[in-house]
């Protein structure tokens, strides 16, 4: 049977927030952020792990955090970037038929993206979600507009985005040889010709970044009915 393994990056810093810790252990009805996404790959049969990468003073803290996820197979130090944290892990993870890398704030997604988004990437090598633009979106040079966008050919990229194990392995290589600086894994496999699947995501697959997030998280538990 098929299977993947995921990748959480979790060594945010919640300075944004107001915070002097890692924003995934702010709790929500008494859940901390980074249990919530865990547990949501836990749950997913066609995970076969899980491994994160967190900064290096907080490893003991998610270990702790996450002691009752048998999934969770390792816990990594991250790199300086995003995308060094994830390189750092891929390295040490065993070889799977595919690879979904998802934030650790990102604690809405859903078992049903999930489903779907393994469903793609069985029939494609790579596939992100993600939302339609709501917003007219124009491009400036800082102080003036220079172009108004077509927002129905703009996307809201979500995670989980999920590989097949031998591309994505050669996306990041390429990115580290060629010095390349991006925000989401996709855009490496991009930068080696291949074409990237879109899945719809959902609106309230939120990352946990800013406290009206706090507000709109608080929203999305008690519109689930979630008790304590």
């Amino acid at each position: 049977m098929m299977a993947y393994i995921a990748i959480i990056p979790a060594a945010g810093l919640g300075s944004r927030m107001g915070y002097n810790k890692n924003k995934v252990f702010i709790e929500l009805n008494g859940r901390s952020v980074i249990e919530r996404t865990v547990g949501l790959f836990q749950s997913d049969v066609n995970c076969n792990g899980i491994y994160l990468a967190t900064r290096e003073d907080e490893v003991e803290m998610v270990k702790k955090e996450l002691s009752a996820h048998p999934k969770v197979k390792g816990i990594f130090t991250g790199g300086r970037e995003r995308q060094d944290s994830i390189y750092n892990v891929l390295k040490k993870i065993p070889e799977s038929d595919y690879v979904f890398i998802h934030d650790g704030a990102r604690p809405f997604a859903g078992i049903d993206l999930l489903e779907r988004v393994y469903e793609a990437v069985t029939r494609h090598k790579a596939v992100i979600c993600g939302v339609k633009v709501k917003d007219t979106i124009k491009r400036t040079d800082g102080s003036k507009v220079m172009a108004t966008l077509d927002r129905e050919e703009l996307l809201i990229t979500h995670t989980p985005q999920a590989f097949d194990y031998e591309l994505i392995k050669a996306a990041h290589e390429n990115a580290r040889r060629n010095n390349l600086a991006v925000t989401d894994d996709s855009s490496m496999v991009e930068a080696l010709g291949e074409a990237v699947h879109i899945v719809e995501s959902d609106y309230n697959n939120i990352k946990i970044t800013t406290r009206e997030d706090l507000i709109i998280a608080e929203s999305i538990i008690a519109g689930r009915g979630e008790r304590k």
